[in-house]
C-alpha cells in the first residue's frame, strides 16, 4: 500500500510519462498531441482520460450540471451512435448513468481497458497505448458528429 503522497505522486508520473509519449508519435515531431478534452465547443460534453485501480478508460464524458440536458445530449450523443462507432472502428459502451469514483453521475460512452491498474507500472506501457490509441479513435468519431451536437446545442 502506498501513502497518499507516494501515491500522488505516482499518479504525477503516470500523466506525465503519458504526455511525454504523446511526443514520439508519426507526425508529432517532438511536440505533444494537443487533445480536445474539455475543449469540444459543447458546454457540458468532454474527453477523458481516466485511470484507477481496475482498469483504463478513454470517454466522451456528458457532465452538464443539469441533468435534463445531460440526458438530452447524451440522446442526441446515442442517436450517432452508428456513425460514432464506425469512425471509432469497434463497440463502444454506452452508459447513461455512470457513476464516477468521486460519486458524481454522468453520461459516458467509452472504452476500457481491464484489469489495468494505474500503481503497476509495469502496466504502463500497454496502458498508455491502449489510452492514446483510444484517444485519437475517440476525437475522430466525436469529430463526425460535432457539428450536428453543436447544431443542436445552439437550438438551430
Amino acid at each position: 500500500m502506498f501513502s497518499k503522497d507516494e501515491a500522488k505522486e505516482i499518479r504525477q508520473q503516470f500523466w506525465h510519462k503519458l504526455e511525454n509519449r504523446t511526443r514520439r508519435l508519426p507526425g508529432q515531431k517532438g511536440k505533444k498531441i494537443k487533445w480536445i478534452f474539455d475543449d469540444t465547443g459543447i458546454k457540458g460534453l468532454d474527453l477523458r482520460f481516466d485511470i484507477d485501480r481496475q482498469r483504463a478508460i478513454v470517454a466522451i464524458e456528458v457532465n452538464h450540471r443539469s441533468e435534463a440536458k445531460r440526458l438530452q445530449l447524451y440522446e442526441k450523443l446515442e442517436a450517432c451512435k452508428t456513425i460514432i462507432e464506425n469512425e471509432f472502428g469497434g463497440e463502444l459502451t454506452w452508459d447513461y448513468l455512470y457513476t464516477k469514483t468521486e460519486g458524481k453521475e454522468v453520461c459516458r460512452v467509452y472504452d476500457k481497458l481491464a484489469p489495468a491498474d494505474l500503481y503497476q507500472q509495469e502496466q504502463w506501457p500497454e496502458v498508455m497505448k491502449f489510452m492514446i490509441d483510444r484517444m485519437i479513435r475517440i476525437e475522430k468519431a466525436f469529430n463526425e458528429v460535432k457539428d450536428f451536437l453543436l447544431h443542436d446545442e445552439l437550438g438551430q
